[in-house]
This record gives C-alpha cells, structure tokens and sequence, in this order.
C-alpha cells in the first residue's frame, strides 16, 4: 500500500480559515480548497508519520456504530508513526478535513445539518485536546483507535467495539483523559464492560458504574496493582451502582 507523508497547514492559513468559516461556507457545503491548497503554508511534511490515501478514501459518512468503529480501524491503521503529541495537532487535523478528508467530513457533519457554519467550527478544526480527541471529524476517530489499542493490546477491533457500542460509553470514558489515558484502569474497565450484560440494559447504565469508579477510586494507584485486584475493585463500583439504581 502506497504511503505519503502526513501534512499540516501553517498557522497563518489556520488563523486565516478559522476567521474565514462565514465566509468559505459555500466551500465546505459543496466546493473545495484545491485552489487555496496550492498556496505556501498548504503542505507541511511531517517527518515522523505517513498515512495510506486509498484507505481514506474508504470512510464512511453513515454514522452509527458500526460505521464508527469501521472508520477508527481505517484511520488508527493507515497512520504510520503517529504519537499522541501529533495527534494534538490542530494543524494535522484541519489539513484533512479541508483536503485529503474534506468529503466524508462533509458527508459526515454538513450534509443535513440546519447550522453548517456551526459544525465546521466543531468539526473541522481541532483547538484543543478535547477538540482533536472528540470533535473533529477525523481526529476523533485515530484517538478512537489509539485509546483501544490501550484497553486492548492486539485486538484493537475487540477494543473498539466494547467502547464504541453505545455512544454514552465514549462519553464516560474516551472523552474522560484521566480515565482514557491511565491504561491499567482503562484496561480494566474493558474487561468488565465485555463480561457484564449489564451494561447493555440502558444507556446511562456505563455513567452510574463511572461515577462509582471516580467515587471510590481518590487515591488508587492503578499502576502499582494487578489485574485481579482492579477486576476486584471495579467489580465493587459495579455491585454499589446496580444497588443505587435499585434503591
């Protein structure tokens, strides 16, 4: 498969887009920036990831579940060398979603959106981790993968499907960076969700076991315990919010 260096714009043309949103809307809706990308600060070469083209080209819009776990295998796989420090680059992001992703991330938040100016501002920028992490069309989806690749060493599929099954279970603990990013809890709470039904009665059911978690978790040092001692204690959170839900 033929790879090619992943590319960031350069501030300026970032400040300038940002400023431009109104103004270029007929652009996201049904044109491009072909013209504007061969201007100077359009092509900066990162020296460190690639990325596969074809394989982007295979995103889906649809939305939905399934959608989003194929998505986040495509994007998390076909990026080379990507680290977690790039991948809080809005520059990268907003690069893809105005060119090589432009779209699907069209496809995807605009095409029946009644606040199009709106969505491309959440969208198809990324201004901060939560805005790279969670919001922007394309980044969202390598973190999806990234934060399964944590819970789920080999399987990142198996990963994504116990995080991404119902949407509030990212909510809780993707978007969550003291949960997403501390791997023996994060790979903890996997576990769990995969064993537990459940967790599949209702969709608010994975935001009671949280709040347990964070609840009686002030002090743990994950890191320094074993498997079965984190399995012990999550169990512990599930048991108190199943009697809290009950009473």
């Amino acid at each position: 498969m033929t790879r090619e260096p992943l590319k960031l714009i350069s501030n300026s043309v970032l400040t300038n887009l940002a400023a431009s949103v109104a103004t270029n809307i007929d652009r996201y809706v049904t044109g491009n920036f072909n013209d504007l990308a061969k201007e100077n600060g359009w092509e900066i070469e990162t020296s460190v990831a690639s990325h596969e083209p074809l394989e982007l080209a295979k995103l889906s819009p649809s939305g939905g579940a399934e959608s989003e776990i194929g998505n986040s295998l495509i994007v998390f796989n076909s990026f080379h060398g990507m680290t977690p420090a790039l991948a809080r680059e809005e520059r990268l992001w907003a690069r893809l979603c105005h060119v090589e992703c432009l779209e699907f991330s069209r496809q995807r938040w605009l095409r029946s959106s009644t606040d199009p100016e709106g969505q491309v501002r959440k969208h198809f920028f990324a201004p901060s981790l939560p805005g790279s992490r969670d919001d922007n069309a394309v980044g969202r989806l390598w973190w999806n993968g990234y934060v399964a690749s944590l819970a789920t060493p080999g399987d990142i599929e198996r990963g994504l499907r116990a995080l991404l099954s119902r949407a509030n279970r990212r909510l809780q603990i993707i978007d969550r960076a003291d949960t997403a990013f501390r791997k023996p809890l994060l790979q903890g709470i996997v576990r769990l969700l995969i064993r537990e039904s459940w967790f599949d009665t209702r969709d608010d059911a994975v935001a009671d076991f949280m709040h347990e978690v964070n609840r009686q978790s002030g002090g743990i040092v994950f890191e320094a315990l074993s498997n079965s001692s984190i399995d012990d204690h999550l169990n512990r959170c599930l048991a108190t919010a199943k009697l809290r839900k009950k009473s």
